[in-house]
């Protein structure tokens, strides 16, 4: 079994532009990004699927591999899919561009699953939530789980009653980070306008909504992905004082 690292990277950010190109402590985003892949144990090729020669030319400069994709893809998994076609991967690990402070150790947990568990043909990294605040964040995408580790309902608000406490315990935080075999992303029709996916971007709800599972793989690590300011500033400050984020980035080509 093949299985790769696809890096979908969009110049055009809706809500912090170009933010894929953005400084973090000396490195691009996306670099960072892309530096985490580099220190798995096992060997996997990583690609970076961009329509910006501008995120091209900053990834020459670090010598990732890059993929140049059409402009008119309406999220990640899109691109993915375009990007996957030419490539020869049983499995691709989408890893969106915006999870700087992502752990390599959780990407092999991933694909750990891939291969152990390879009944399923979607997998998604959770994490828990901390906060109720952040239940009621429409920028954090969120899912309960089934009795088999299954996702049964993503959301950005909940519509949940039950009280706090059970929210914290049952509601997840949905991590930027997936994967999906070759033959499901290709046979998926991600630009379809009748999706819900598409409505409330949230584009592995796409998967439940055309009759597949998704097995939630959970992670201890809880770093946030940056899609506002104020998280770029929040992960600046984390990659400053965070011991293990320290650590990762120390081992940087």
């Amino acid at each position: 079994m093949k299985i790769g690292i696809i890096i979908p990277a969009r110049i055009e950010s809706v809500r912090l532009s170009k933010k894929v190109l953005r400084d973090f402590h000396g490195k691009t985003m996306i670099e960072h990004t892309w530096q985490r892949t580099q220190q798995l144990n096992q060997q996997i090729e990583t690609i970076i699927a961009t329509d910006s020669e501008e995120v091209i030319t900053s990834a020459a400069n670090f010598d990732a591999k890059t993929i140049k994709t059409r402009s008119d893809h309406p999220n990640g998994m899109s691109r993915a899919k375009e990007a996957i076609s030419k490539l020869d991967w049983d499995y691709a690990v989408v890893l969106q561009a915006d999870e700087l402070l992502i752990v390599p150790n959780d990407l092999e947990v991933l694909i750990e699953n891939i291969i152990k568990q390879n009944k399923y043909e979607f997998f998604n990294l959770i994490t828990k939530i901390n906060e109720n605040m952040e239940i009621e964040d429409k920028n954090i995408v969120k899912c309960v789980l089934k009795q088999d580790k299954t996702i049964m309902h993503i959301f950005r608000k909940s519509g949940f009653v039950f009280d706090d406490d059970t929210k914290l315990q049952k509601i997840k935080k949905i991590c930027g980070t997936f994967a999906i075999s070759r033959k499901l992303l290709l046979g998926t029709n991600f630009a379809n306008q009748e999706l819900i996916a598409l409505k409330e971007s949230i584009e592995q709800m796409a998967i439940i909504e055309y009759g597949h599972n998704i097995l939630a793989v959970e992670i201890e690590n809880e770093y946030p992905s940056v899609n506002t300011e104020s998280e770029a500033k929040k992960a600046e400050n984390i990659m400053s004082l965070d011991p293990l984020q320290k650590k990762i980035i120390k081992k940087y080509k």
